[in-house]
């Protein structure tokens, strides 16, 4: 009973990845659908300029963007603490013992990654 903590960690990894998704998801479709892009009233973040910001929950779009971000970041936290936590199972299950096919599908997607950010 070494690793007997790892179960309930896990758990709660678990649990908290699929609620800040949701959330996640949440704030992305207020963006989307409530307050499309010009919905904000003025210019730059906060409040002010000509016409009033529209909200929803108190809250204009660049304050939603502002959560979103957050939680995406949050998000990539707990998984790379899930990932750490799986280390052990992915090498031995899903690599079938073949370190490479896991640090291949890791560089694909950090390659991805950087593609995007790097993107002119």
């Amino acid at each position: 009973m070494a690793n007997a903590w790892k179960n309930p960690v896990n758990r709660v990894l678990n649990l908290a990845l699929y609620l800040v998704l949701c959330l996640m998801i949440g704030t992305g479709g207020i963006m989307w659908l409530r307050l499309p892009p010009g919905s904000g009233g003025g210019h730059g973040r906060g409040r002010g300029g000509g016409e009033a910001a529209r909200e929803v929950l108190g809250l204009t779009r660049h304050e939603w963007g502002d959560w979103h971000l957050y939680l995406g970041l949050a998000f990539l936290a707990i998984c790379v603490a899930h990932i750490a936590l799986n280390w052990t199972w992915m090498m031995k299950i899903a690599a079938s013992r073949r370190p490479w096919r896991v640090w291949v599908g890791l560089g694909a997607g950090a390659a991805i990654v950087a593609a995007l950010m790097l993107a002119p």
